[in-house]
């Protein structure tokens, strides 16, 4: 009995100093506490691993799980090694300081966390949500839901009377106030559109142009809050224990983060709606394919997304591949009709926009992580041949390469006056060439620009740039007059400006791409009903085509979606798509 006992304890103890030493090294590099923080740390990854030993999950779950803790443990231990002032810091200044300590620690990091993440996958398989918790439709608790949202909101109207007038939203509201035909496509014509019309409106009612723009404002907030309410009423309508759909709807409705963006002038707001909107139709889905009503909706969804913001094409062909790999031959209506909008959305931005004298955007502003990693690499002092430099250094001068080369900013290389755009279009391949020349012996450059250059989108829990975005304020690029009012302190002699300020943090944006990722790895580890990825996959290749072309190491409203999607990403490991017949008529459920 003892003998048979002895090579058991011989185990736990031999594991009990691993964990111990990974805990250690992982205290050591990210500098989280005492020793009564390593031990816990350890003691509760070998209670995982125990547990995880009783209750055998399948080589899929565990394959997956182990990715994801090795992936993620990268990304925590490498955010903790970045060093940023600034976005305008240069390369000495910010920059990733990864060594083989960080290495060892993440893979440390991974080896604690794994039965967390084991753990985690067990819980989903049992307590998930069926058919038989779904609620039938209400449209009351959306109203309800809807209406809450949007009246808590009210005091940063009212506060920040008219509008958040900054950064893009300013330059494209000069852009609305302007007459003629919209000279350029980079504030996105149907924005500046909309914009004129809201500023029209106001005019019947008052000559100041701020009622206009409070007025976008106003209908902005609304939409914004509707989709926020469509989320929470999913998780109603699925069967979620009700704190959790009405607490959904009461963080929407007390956080100055949401308020903020509805508010704010644009048009990242709005495109995010409509990505939620586009994955809560993608949920509604028939499985044996779409009717044409259903088609209908997709199809208006879809056009706000490619004339709302220019890169939403390319979210759009992502999310259709996805349909074609996710529904095979189930997809062929829905393809065709998102094809038709890919069409139709090429056609209009391009011979039509040509025919208006339109301005398409620089090719530029597509090759803003390509840029730079190839001024990195000139910063860095690597060898260039003598047809390299003569090709980079006709597109820019050298001198302005390095001056102009900021790791977590491409705005001032890619919007540089000197920087020969009609060349680097002209010679687009050659571009590429050079820099597919420079890869291999610069790759480590290359790596970290890019990773410094997308920071904002794959750091955990770093709150760190534009990370406010300074939401609520007015920047008149103009002098026009633009100036902020608050009427609440008119009205009761006392503003709630500072107080509501203070309420606009949310999850960090690079936490929330991991949690999207973690719930797209949970369904995959679950082998059942991979339909469910269909409804990420409009948040995902938003994220996708960021980063292929960030210009900004942190600017939330980028990847805002995810932070209206949030409950939904949250709660779709534990769902099924399966159409089944919701909880009877007759069952004593209350509406609200």
């Amino acid at each position: 009995m003892i003998q048979l006992s002895l090579p058991a304890k011989s185990k736990t103890a031999a594991a009990a100093v691993v964990l111990l030493a990974c805990a250690w090294s992982v205290n050591y590099k990210l500098e989280l506490g005492g020793p009564i923080i390593t031990v816990a740390a350890a003691a509760a990854a070998l209670y995982g691993y125990r547990r995880a030993q009783s209750h055998a999950a399948p080589v899929r779950a565990q394959v997956w799980c182990g990715i994801y803790t090795v992936l993620v443990s990268l990304a925590i231990v490498a955010g903790r090694d970045v060093h940023y002032i600034g976005a305008r810091g240069t390369a000495e200044e910010n920059y990733l300081d990864w060594g083989l300590d960080s290495l060892a620690a993440s893979l440390a990091l991974a080896v604690l966390l794994y039965p967390a993440l084991l753990a985690l996958y067990r819980f989903t398989v049992r307590r998930p949500l069926g058919a038989a918790e779904r609620r039938p439709p209400c449209r009351r608790v959306l109203l309800v839901m809807w209406a809450l949202i949007f009246v808590c909101w009210t005091p940063y109207l009212l506060t920040f009377y008219p509008a958040g007038i900054v950064g893009d939203g300013a330059l494209t509201l000069e852009e609305a106030l302007a007459p003629g035909v919209p000279s350029g496509n980079h504030w996105v014509v149907l924005v500046i559109l909309t914009l004129r019309f809201f500023l029209w409106l106001g005019s019947l009612f008052k000559s100041d142009p701020h009622f206009g723009v409070f007025l976008y404002a106003v209908a902005q907030s609304l939409l914004l809050a509707l989709a926020c309410a469509a989320v929470s009423y999913k998780l109603w309508r699925l069967g979620a224990p009700r704190w959790a759909a009405w607490g959904s709807a009461a963080m929407y409705a007390l956080s100055g983060f949401f308020a903020s963006y509805g508010m704010v002038l644009w048009k990242d707001t709005l495109f995010s709606a409509a990505v939620v909107w586009l994955a809560l139709q993608l949920w509604e889905l028939k499985e044996n394919g779409p009717d044409w009503k259903w088609c209908v909706r997709f199809s208006l969804t879809a056009l706000f997304l490619c004339f709302w913001r220019n890169n939403g094409l390319y979210v759009l062909v992502l999310c259709l591949a996805a349909v074609a790999v996710l529904l095979r031959r189930k997809s062929v209506r829905l393809l065709a009709c998102g094809l038709a909008v890919v069409v139709f959305t090429m056609v209009v931005t391009g011979p039509v926009y040509d025919a208006l004298h339109i301005r398409k955007d620089s090719i530029s502003e597509s090759l803003s992580i390509p840029l730079q990693q190839i001024a990195a690499t000139i910063v860095s002092g690597a060898e260039l041949t003598e047809e390299q430099q003569e090709f980079l250094y006709g597109l820019l001068p050298r001198e302005e390469w390095i001056a102009s080369y900021h790791p977590s900013l491409s705005d001032d290389l890619k919007g540089n006056d000197l920087l020969d755009t009609q060349q680097l279009e002209a010679r687009f391949g050659e571009f590429l060439k050079v820099w597919a020349q420079l890869l291999p012996a610069n790759f480590g450059t290359y790596v970290e620009a890019y990773l410094m250059q997308t920071l904002g989108f794959w750091q955990p829990g770093a709150f760190l740039g534009n990370y406010n975005d300074y939401w609520i304020g007015v920047q008149d690029v103009a002098d026009r007059g633009w100036h902020l009012s608050d009427w609440i302190y008119f009205l009761i002699g006392y503003s709630p400006a500072q107080t509501l300020q203070r309420n606009t943090r949310f999850v960090a944006s690079g936490t929330a791409v991991w949690l999207m990722i973690l719930a797209a790895v949970l369904i995959l580890a679950q082998g059942r009903d991979h339909r469910r990825l269909l409804i990420l996959a409009p948040f995902a290749a938003s994220w996708a085509v960021l980063m292929l072309a960030v210009p900004i190491a942190y600017s939330y409203r980028y990847i805002f979606m995810l932070a209206v999607g949030f409950p939904l990403v949250c709660v779709l490991p534990f769902c099924s798509t399966r159409t089944s017949s919701p909880v009877p008529s007759n069952r004593k459920e209350t509406c609200i």
